[in-house]
């Protein structure tokens, strides 16, 4: 019996589509955290995201599952799916938390979200649950990625910028901000270019290309 892995990673999001930054995000964590494996969580009901429609769940799943196939240490989750209700991010880390006891979870995320996670779903028992990376955006600068009104303290800085430091969060987690590339590719983009007739060959991997042209998905 294979013993589990000692830290997991859950790297979770819309998917709307699945596109080349998101699976740059997922390689780089791997890597930079030695992780033995990336789960990759396509959200059901974003609770972030009121107001704007999504595609089926079902296609999104599909087109996550497309991307990774093949690649070793990344899994796709359908744990937010079946789950009804919005996908609250602390109901997902403990599920995963009793699925693998002992193991470490890490939620990845980015730098603009963690800074509005003080209006998440039960976000102090969040922060207490488990620790976090916490990725880069344009624009974001350590003022800028830091929740208001959430004690967090430094703990190891970096000489050039926030990018590379970690951050000790008021339940004794840890919040993570490794200095990595990352592709500027939004979703959104991605569907106006496809509603528009133009080429999105290189900004999402081939497997979900073909995946949207199969089943005619953001034409409208």
């Amino acid at each position: 019996m294979t013993a589990p892995p000692s830290r997991i990673a859950l790297f979770g999001g819309t998917f709307d589509p699945f596109h080349n930054g998101h699976l740059r995000i997922a390689i780089e964590v791997k890597e930079a955290f030695g992780l033995p494996e990336v789960v990759l969580l396509p959200a059901h009901n974003p609770p972030h995201k009121p107001g704007r429609p999504v595609s089926d769940a079902i296609h999104r799943l599909a087109m996550t599952r497309a991307a990774v196939e093949g690649l070793p240490g990344f899994v796709v989750s359908d744990a937010e799916i079946r789950r009804e209700g919005p996908s609250y991010t602390l109901l997902t880390v403990r599920e995963f938390q009793a699925a693998h006891p002992g193991a470490d979870i890490l939620f990845v995320m980015g730098a603009d979200s963690f800074a509005e996670i003080g209006g998440w779903y039960r976000f102090d028992e969040l922060l207490g649950a488990c620790d976090f990376v916490v990725l880069p955006r344009p624009g974001t600068g350590e003022k800028a990625m830091l929740p208001a009104g959430v004690a967090v303290e430094l703990e190891l800085p970096h000489c050039y910028s926030w990018a590379g430091a970690a951050y000790r969060l008021p339940g004794g987690k840890r919040a993570f901000c490794p200095a990595v590339p990352a592709l500027e590719i939004a979703s959104s983009a991605i569907r106006e270019k496809i509603r528009s007739g133009r080429s999105i060959r290189g900004l999402v991997p081939a497997a979900v290309r073909e995946y949207i042209a199969d089943n005619r998905l953001y034409l409208d």
